[in-house]
């Protein structure tokens, strides 16, 4: 991915302590950080004299859920998600029940690795809809990708996109099909967002990024360059299984994301069947779309399933 150094608004992240990052919105870091999370899941807590909103609540660990409840002073109104992966959603249900507050989002679905079940929301948000808190407005707009079930939010009059997993700084989100999102719901969700007005986004995993529109640009373009390399091994391997086209697609991963590149690669695959220029046999078995899956299994041979 292009380097995005030049759109960084660097405020400091030190764990458990609340960071001012605008006149309604702070942030609070949860101590998980990793490949996967960057520096840790950060919590946005949004307030005004009449209301306190926090987005994304976190992972349910007991420092995080503190340091919350501390710095709103155990006054929560609201908790919203934007989607119910385990670093996300899980300090939601604590946290209400120490504040009272009323959580706000989309249910798991049940389908999936690391979702959280335990986020109930007693109301679920539709695209595009507005919820007034106190002096301030937070638009919900659905953003399919990382997940299906995705939401951002908008902080109208800052202009602030809270973009959960759908965006975050240093790195490209996972995509994980086939019950999660898709390469091709990602590319469209960063279009809807593209040009509409946002000027800051707040990404649950690392700092603030300006330049909204030249980031998600950015974010675009590195994603077709990666299936224009998905297409070019598929024409010269003819066909393949996911753990051997990965080493050739994403050559220089190594370690402990290389379980990222095969789930990555897999989405892109997905999205190629979905233009026509990829078959599958199954989800462990494809081959390129110029060729019929008879012709394919002839040569290679029904034992190779």
């Amino acid at each position: 991915m292009a380097d995005l150094h030049s759109t960084l608004v660097h405020i400091d992240i030190n764990y458990g302590q609340a960071a001012r990052l605008s006149p309604l919105v702070e942030r609070i870091t949860a101590n998980n950080p990793s490949p996967f999370t960057g520096p840790g899941t950060n919590t946005y807590i949004v307030s005004d004299e009449l209301c306190t909103v926090v987005i994304d609540p976190g992972p349910n660990e007991a420092e995080h859920i503190a340091a919350i409840l501390a710095a709103t002073e155990n006054k929560i109104d609201f908790i919203l998600a934007t989607h119910t992966h385990e670093d996300h959603s899980p300090a939601g249900k604590p946290l209400a029940l120490a504040s009272g507050a009323k959580l706000i989002g989309l249910a798991c679905d049940g389908l999936g690795e690391h979702l959280d079940d335990t986020f109930k929301p007693l109301h679920s948000v539709s695209d595009g809809e507005r919820l007034e808190f106190g002096g301030f407005v937070i638009q919900a707009i659905y953003s399919p990708g990382h997940i299906k079930d995705h939401v951002c939010f908008l902080l109208e009059g800052e202009q602030m996109l809270f973009a959960g997993d759908h965006i975050m700084q240093g790195a490209t989100v996972v995509i994980v099909p086939p019950h999660g999102g898709t390469i091709g719901d990602y590319l469209r969700s960063l279009a809807k967002l593209s040009g509409t007005g946002i000027k800051m986004l707040a990404p649950a995993h690392g700092h603030l990024l300006a330049e909204p529109d030249q980031v998600m640009a950015e974010l675009s373009a590195h994603r077709l360059k990666r299936e224009a390399r998905v297409i070019e091994v598929m024409v010269a391997q003819q066909r393949g299984t996911v753990e051997a086209l990965a080493p050739l697609v994403y050559p220089e991963v190594r370690g402990d994301l290389i379980w990222g590149t095969h789930v990555a690669l897999w989405s892109h695959l997905q999205k190629l069947v979905e233009d026509g220029l990829v078959r599958r046999k199954n989800d462990k078995h494809w081959m390129v779309g110029s060729t019929t899956a008879e012709e394919i299994w002839e040569w290679v041979g029904e034992d190779a399933a």
